[in-house]
């Protein structure tokens, strides 16, 4: 009579295998198998777990401020605003320098218009054309305070953009694949 060999548990290898498990083709005993059942058991209430997380995620509007893209959008605006306070303070700095160094150019010109006034009322030598020059003259200095000629602040067209724009772009491939259902 022929000997059956007897094929061993793969996981105590004590018992013998009686039974094969189609999903990992392991030979097992019934303890094995029994403890292989409540290994596969706590695994797919995992699976159902990570399924209902996920269910409940998309069924969440949309409006989640804690995304992470839209974390980062908000950080890109809030590192774009600190960029254009640092550049305008740059500005208003560069600019008071200006209106100060122009003050003094200012004053010498009121001064030469004050006394050229103080001269014609001092000798009463004035007319219609004076009186209109002196107020045009006044103008002009009036007008160059406010609006200085020989400064100004303007955009720089030319150069790249200080704060790059951020735009939002579905990968077509992604959407391609969904679309297909492939993964």
């Amino acid at each position: 009579m022929a000997a059956t060999s007897r094929v061993q548990c793969t996981k105590c290898e004590k018992n013998s295998g009686i039974i094969t498990c189609n999903g990992c083709l392991e030979e097992l005993c019934r303890r094995c198998f029994n403890d292989h059942r409540q290994d596969l058991l706590k695994e797919f209430d995992n699976v159902v777990y990570e399924h209902d997380m996920l269910k409940q995620q998309l069924e969440t509007p949309n409006e989640n401020e804690s995304h992470p893209l839209l974390k980062q959008i908000d950080e890109w605006k809030k590192d774009s605003i600190n960029k254009i306070k640092q550049l305008a303070e740059q500005c208003r700095t560069d600019v008071v320098k200006l209106l100060d160094k122009n003050k003094d150019t200012f004053i010498n010109r009121l001064r030469k218009i004050t006394n050229t006034v103080r001269k014609g009322r001092d000798d009463e030598d004035y007319d219609e054309r004076d009186l209109r020059k002196w107020m045009d003259d006044l103008k002009e200095l009036k007008d160059e305070l406010i609006k200085p000629s020989n400064f100004c602040v303007e955009e720089d067209k030319q150069q790249s953009p200080w704060i790059p724009k951020i735009t939002v772009r579905e990968n077509f491939y992604d959407q391609a694949k969904a679309k297909n259902g492939k993964s």
